[in-house]
């Protein structure tokens, strides 16, 4: 498949597929030393914290709900928690966390999304898991909300994940789900491609096979029902220019009934995982 970066650059990406497993991946991808102005748009809300205009109002509302929802999936059965947020943009969940006393620390790449973290939610960030602020260090669970896609070393990352989380530790990992019904409904305009950026594209087998290769057991997932409206939103501007609220809504919720109903396959996914001993 051919899909655009609809956001930055206009630039087209091959996804491809291998043939043994069928794992999907963004072919060429940017370098990591090139990949960074693929970023820079004031779309990438995670990042701005924007709340300009009705759809970013929308995005940042909802985004309060899903923060006390992934909140209460971490661990709260004793006391002194020690939680990483790998990818935690400008801090909210993180701060939710702490606001629940729950002992917080977060990784983050950008240094605009590290700042507001640090400045507005005293929140200690660095900018890689493999910085030395994380030597000895560990941790009775790890997050990572839609950012594993995003990652260029990704098993180099995931044994370093591995490393900083205590044996019986939860990961939580939330991705699109490049089979679900608006991703076969959008087809090259589905935002969730979100190319060259999203340089790894799962589905539920692959990101199970993938964690097990790495030591952690599956417990369960979660549906993030939400996403599949916001991913419609973005694909109707995408394929006709123009944000279709109605048509968007429709698909979203056509999307989350089959998933419920008949085959289990949700916009995005949050997977739960457990180091073994």
């Amino acid at each position: 498949m051919i899909c655009k970066d609809f956001t930055v650059s206009q630039e087209n990406f091959n996804i491809v597929s291998c043939e043994t497993c069928g794992f999907k991946f963004t072919n060429p991808m940017p370098s990591k030393n090139g990949i960074g102005k693929y970023y820079n748009s004031d779309k990438y809300i995670s990042h701005t914290n924007s709340k300009k205009g009705l759809f970013n109002f929308l995005y940042q509302s909802i985004r309060g709900i899903t923060i006390k929802s992934k909140r209460k999936l971490l661990p709260r059965d004793r006391q002194n928690i020690h939680h990483l947020d790998i990818g935690c943009g400008t801090g909210e969940f993180l701060y939710e966390c702490k606001k629940n006393g729950i002992n917080v620390f977060g990784v983050e790449p950008s240094k605009a999304a590290a700042e507001q973290a640090i400045n507005n939610f005293k929140i200690e960030v660095a900018d890689s898991i493999f910085s030395k602020t994380f030597t000895n260090k560990k941790f009775d669970s790890i997050s990572m909300w839609h950012v594993l896609e995003h990652v260029h070393d990704i098993k180099k990352s995931i044994s370093k994940i591995n490393e900083l989380l205590k044996i019986g530790g939860k990961i939580f990992i939330a991705l699109p789900n490049h089979e679900s019904f608006d991703a076969k409904y959008y087809q090259e305009y589905w935002a969730a491609w979100d190319v060259p950026i999203h340089l790894w594209h799962f589905s539920n087998k692959n990101i199970i096979e993938l964690m097990s290769n790495f030591g952690f057991t599956f417990k369960y997932t979660k549906p993030m029902i939400f996403d599949s409206y916001y991913v419609s939103l973005l694909s109707e501007e995408y394929k006709n220019n123009y944000k279709n609220y109605i048509k968007s809504f429709v698909i979203g919720t056509i999307s989350n009934l089959r998933a419920k109903y008949i085959d289990k396959q949700y916009s995005s996914v949050i997977y739960v995982f457990e180091k073994k001993a």
